[in-house]
C-alpha cells in the first residue's frame, strides 16, 4: 500500500508538472509520510523518480524548442548539466540532520519562488527588448549554472527559477522560455539522478515512481488546456505553505 500510494502522488506530481510546475511539492512529502524515509533520502527519489516525467514534456514542446537559437540551448544545456551534478554532490556530501535543518528554508523559498510564478511569467512576456551581446549571455547563463546547482541540491522551485533566468534572455514568445525551461530542467535532473544513483537510492518507491510519472506527465500535457491552472497553482501553493509551516514546527519548535 506505501508503494501504490507514493505511486499515485508521483502521478499526480508528473501531472502537475506538466501543467503548472511544483510536483516536488506533492512527492516529497508523500515519500517522509507514508514511506517513512529521510528528507535527504526523499529528495534523492523525487530528482530520480520524477525526472521521466520531465523528459516526457520535452516532446510536444520541439516545435517551440526549434526557434530558439541552437548554441543557446547547447551552452545553457551545458551549464545545467554542470550546475545539477555540483547541487546533487553537495547534497550527497551533506550529513542527514544539516539537510533536515536545511529543508523548512529551502521549502519556504520554494513556496516564494513558486507563489511569484504568474509575476515571473508576466514579466518574461513583456521582455522582449532584453541585450544578446555575448557578455550578457554569459552572465544569463551564470545565472542559470547556480539556478542548476540548487535545482541538483533541492528540486522544488526550480522550474520557476529557470524562468526567471530565461526572462533575461530577450527570447520575447512565452512559448520559447516555457519549452527552453523544460529543457534545462530536464538536463539538471539528468546529471543529479546520475550521481545519486551512486547514493541512497530507495528503489522499492523510485521504481514504481518514474513510471507514474511518465503517465502523470502525459495526462497532465493533454489535458493542460483544460485544467483550471489558476486553481490548481492555489492547491500547490497552499501545500507548499503548510508544508513549510509543519517542516519548521518539526524541526525547530517541536
Amino acid at each position: 500500500m506505501r508503494v501504490i500510494w507514493i505511486a499515485l502522488a508521483a502521478f499526480a506530481a508528473g501531472a502537475v508538472n506538466a501543467v503548472a510546475g511544483g510536483g516536488t511539492f506533492l512527492a516529497f512529502p508523500a515519500l517522509t509520510t507514508v514511506g517513512g524515509i529521510s528528507e535527504k533520502a526523499a529528495n534523492i527519489a523525487c530528482t530520480i523518480g520524477l525526472w521521466p516525467g520531465s523528459a516526457a514534456s520535452i516532446l510536444p514542446a520541439r516545435r517551440d524548442l526549434g526557434a530558439i537559437p541552437r548554441t543557446i540551448v547547447i551552452v545553457y544545456a551545458g551549464l545545467c548539466l554542470a550546475g545539477g551534478a555540483l547541487g546533487s554532490v553537495l547534497l550527497l556530501v551533506t550529513p542527514v540532520r544539516d539537510f533536515s535543518l536545511a529543508i523548512p528554508w529551502l521549502l519556504g523559498f520554494a513556496t516564494i519562488i513558486f507563489a511569484m510564478g504568474g509575476r515571473i511569467a508576466a514579466f518574461a512576456k513583456r521582455n522582449k527588448a532584453a541585450p544578446r551581446s555575448l557578455a550578457w549571455i554569459i552572465i544569463v547563463g551564470s545565472v542559470q549554472f547556480l539556478f542548476a546547482v540548487y535545482g541538483g541540491y533541492f528540486g522544488a522551485g526550480m522550474g520557476i527559477l529557470t524562468l526567471a533566468g530565461l526572462s533575461l534572455t530577450g527570447l520575447g514568445e512565452m512559448r520559447q522560455l516555457n519549452a527552453l525551461k523544460v529543457v534545462l530542467s530536464t538536463m539538471t535532473n539528468l546529471s543529479a539522478a546520475v550521481v545519486f544513483l551512486f547514493g541512497p537510492v530507495q528503489w522499492q518507491f523510485v521504481t514504481p515512481m518514474a513510471v507514474s510519472s511518465v503517465i502523470g506527465g502525459i495526462v497532465g500535457m493533454l489535458g493542460a488546456q483544460r485544467l483550471p491552472q489558476a486553481g490548481l497553482r492555489f492547491v500547490i501553493l497552499l501545500v507548499g505553505v503548510t508544508l513549510t509551516i509543519a517542516y519548521f514546527w518539526k524541526v525547530y519548535l517541536r
